[in-house]
């Protein structure tokens, strides 16, 4: 039987300018030929997740940072906020000046009346990339008059330049799960925040409950803080070389950076391929 291995998505197959390495793509696909199953364990919804990552070919998907999982073409999880505790979160979040964005699996949230500032913030990442031919980063959310429109939101990410992030996690750490937003934001305060007690590793142990694997099955590859739970949770837990410090910390051991071939040689390390 093969290695179950879950690999986050931006800093670990696709650069967050959009480019994804050849390398990381063979690499993949070797694996999975060898026996061995690859699943994505991402912070970004279904709905976000770039059609050339989804052809690079997967057994299953951790989407939205847990809360909505699918396995051999099946859902199997779909945690929503519970509506009262979002419209608090969501009313908190604006009454500090906070940019705010409602995740769903098969669709993203602005409020209209917050649409300038979402160009702004979008226009300033896309100047900090090195690569001037840089892609879009998101296909644009819908919009809406109002967050109370919106009905099962499994995520929501802040942005700010009012408020800190570790304000946000200290008033409401006991009631949601928090971790900082995985792309750089320029000194733009952000996170995302989901269902309490959701996370990555819940999403890796639906999957576990639907085979036949065990928790020292489970490789995981990451690059943020969001990362950290699985790769603590995985048999094996690999950092990239891109990643955070909290990653790095977390995983047994680390691998090269993306864009210098670091998924294909973490993967020849652990000897998926050859």
């Amino acid at each position: 039987m093969g290695k179950l291995i879950f690999i986050d998505i931006d800093g670990t197959i696709r650069w967050f300018d959009g480019r994804i390495p050849e390398s990381a793509k063979s690499a993949i696909r070797k694996a999975r030929k060898n026996g061995h199953e690859v699943c994505i364990c991402s912070g970004r919804p279904l709905s976000l997740i770039e059609e050339e990552v989804m052809e690079i070919g997967f057994d299953g998907v951790v989407s939205c940072a847990g809360t909505y999982v699918t396995y051999h073409g099946n859902c199997i999880r779909e945690t929503c906020f519970e509506e009262g505790l979002l419209h608090e979160l969501c009313g908190y979040l604006m009454e500090r000046g906070c940019l705010i964005e409602l995740q769903r699996y098969d669709r993203t949230y602005l409020q209209k009346c917050q649409e300038g500032i979402y160009q702004e913030l979008m226009n300033e990442m896309r100047e900090s990339f090195e690569d001037e031919n840089a892609r879009d980063l998101e296909p644009y959310p819908g919009l809406t008059d109002h967050y109370r429109e919106i009905a099962n939101v499994e995520k929501v990410m802040f942005f700010s330049r009012e408020i800190s992030y570790q304000s946000v996690l200290e008033d409401w750490t006991e009631r949601v799960n928090m971790t900082p937003f995985s792309i750089p934001t320029l000194g733009i305060e952000a996170g995302e925040i989901s269902p309490a007690n959701v996370n990555k590793t819940s999403g890796i142990l639906s999957i576990l409950e639907h085979s036949s694997y065990k928790r020292e099955d489970i490789i995981a590859i990451g690059d943020s803080d969001n990362d950290i739970d699985m790769l603590q949770f995985a048999g094996v837990g690999i950092a990239m070389g891109n990643g955070t410090e909290g990653a790095k910390k977390a995983a047994d051991w680390q691998t090269d950076e993306l864009l210098n071939d670091g998924l294909e040689k973490a993967f020849r390390k652990l000897g998926l391929i050859s």
